[in-house]
């Protein structure tokens, strides 16, 4: 063997190794695990606050360096990890290619009985003494009423059966490899294909681009307008119970309909998707823009609720009267101090209020209304109802297109169905010499042992005559 041929052995053989396998899992483990922890893509400021809970100040900078310098606030999109991910790949493919043509070789093969020196090496064996007419046809036909196939030989020690089942299963190993494969191709794709962002809407306007992790623009080719955002608040408290987004598609300036509405309605944990660009509710704010507008309801005399909508320090007439009212100051959580006096609690709109200003001829009235408070819809003038202020928050939105997703879903069934074969499909093997009214039985494997001698005790109690 020349010089060249051997460097190509010991290359095939290194990446044939498990060693390189074992090595190579526990390594990518271990930089997932990394990336868990630290913060991926994260602003300098948002990775340094984070090592800041555990370091100073001096050695959290450190620490960034660190992380800057290896990748490991990119992790999933670092040369390194990619590198990692290559080699499985390849340790996968060559494993495959290095050992599954003698396996498809094996089941080719005649089957060939074996020799008692290897028969009396193996670990599990029973035998039993019976004297009685057929026993090797009796012994075949339990074992086949059972899945088995069997084969029968005259050999030097006596007749020797073959029992075997879901002897094909060791294929199922190669269907985890393939798996994996399909998994690493979709992860892989969807990093270079596709994108992750976020995209901060104002109620009551719309965009048509995303802003990536990098802080890139990223076209859509359609705008994603937001109708309305409501929050809702768990009472007495300042937890959200649930936020959600009122959005519409448009398109070519036509609204685009799903199941025949435009509106699609956006919670945590209720994505949609549009275009294989998928939308999670992820944030919201307070952010007051010059559309915004303070929506009331009054009841008139009659009981009949009549909408009111104005700007800020925009004079509205009240219906029915020569009373105008105006909005002069707004909060979104009002709270009383020990004091009596208020002031602002949180920029969250908890428990949004407005200073309203009443105004008949030269008489001026100044009132708060608190939106959670009817009391406080009582004015001098008739019930006036603050409902919202519309305009005056975003939604913050996870916006994802990843085109691998498909492939990981595939992967990932074919590594159940490969696993579940793997481990509870194991190939079964049983071997039987008959020699005049001694018969023994023999099983290679000791996974599942328990099973195993079980099976046999009860295959003998049948040619024993017992009822099983």
């Amino acid at each position: 063997m020349s010089k060249l041929e051997k460097w190509n052995e010991k290359i095939w053989n290194f990446f044939a190794s498990v060693d390189l396998a074992v090595a190579l899992f526990i390594v990518i483990s271990i930089g997932a695990a990394i990336g868990t922890v630290i913060p991926q893509q994260a602003e300098p400021e948002a990775t340094i606050r984070f090592f800041s809970k555990f370091l100073s100040i001096a050695n959290a900078t450190k620490a960034y360096e660190i992380v800057s310098l290896l990748d490991l606030n990119n992790l999933y999109h670092s040369w390194w990890f990619t590198f990692l991910l290559f080699m499985f790949a390849l340790n996968l493919i060559v494993c495959s290619i290095d050992r599954l043509p003698n396996l498809l070789k094996s089941y080719k093969a005649l089957p060939q009985p074996l020799p008692f020196q290897i028969l009396e090496k193996m670990p599990i064996r029973k035998d039993l003494k019976i004297d009685k007419e057929n026993m090797p046809d009796k012994i075949m036909e339990i074992f086949k009423n059972r899945g088995f196939a069997t084969n029968l030989f005259q050999t030097p020690e006596g007749m020797q059966i073959q029992a075997k089942k879901w002897s094909k299963t060791r294929l199922a190993v190669y269907l985890t490899h393939l798996s994996i494969l399909i998994i690493l191709s979709g992860a892989l794709v969807g990093t270079f294909f596709g994108f992750r962002g976020h995209m901060n809407i104002v109620e009551g306007t719309g965009l048509d681009f995303a802003i990536s992790d990098e802080g890139k623009a990223i076209p859509l080719n359609f705008q994603v307008i937001c109708d309305r955002f409501e929050v809702e608040y768990y009472e007495n408290s300042a937890i959200p119970k649930a936020y959600r987004s009122y959005l519409r598609i448009l398109e070519n300036g036509q609204a685009v309909k799903f199941n025949g509405k435009e509106t699609k309605v956006v919670e945590v944990n209720e994505p949609f998707s549009y275009k294989g660009i998928t939308f999670y509710q992820a944030s919201y704010g307070f952010q007051p823009a010059e559309h915004a507008e303070f929506r009331f309801t009054y009841f008139d005399s009659g009981g009949k609720e009549i909408p009111i909508k104005a700007k800020f320090e925009e004079k509205v007439k009240i219906p029915g009267k020569s009373v105008t009212v105006s909005v002069i100051d707004f909060s979104p959580a009002l709270g009383i101090d020990e004091h009596g006096r208020l002031f602002n609690m949180t920029t969250d709109m908890i428990n949004p209020a407005v200073l309203v200003v009443f105004e008949e001829g030269e008489k001026r009235t100044e009132r708060w209304i608190l939106k959670k408070i009817p009391d406080t819809w009582e004015t001098p003038y008739g019930k006036l109802r603050f409902d919202e202020l519309w305009g005056a928050q975003f939604t913050g939105l996870q916006v994802r297109k990843d085109p691998g997703v498909p492939l990981i879903y595939i992967g990932s069934i074919f590594l159940c169905v490969g696993l579940f074969i793997s481990l509870f499909l194991r190939p079964i093997n049983y071997f039987v010499t008959i020699n005049k009214d001694n018969i023994s039985f023999y099983s290679p494997s000791l996974k599942g042992k328990f099973i195993i001698e079980k099976q046999l005790e009860e295959i003998i109690n049948r040619l024993k005559g017992e009822k099983i």
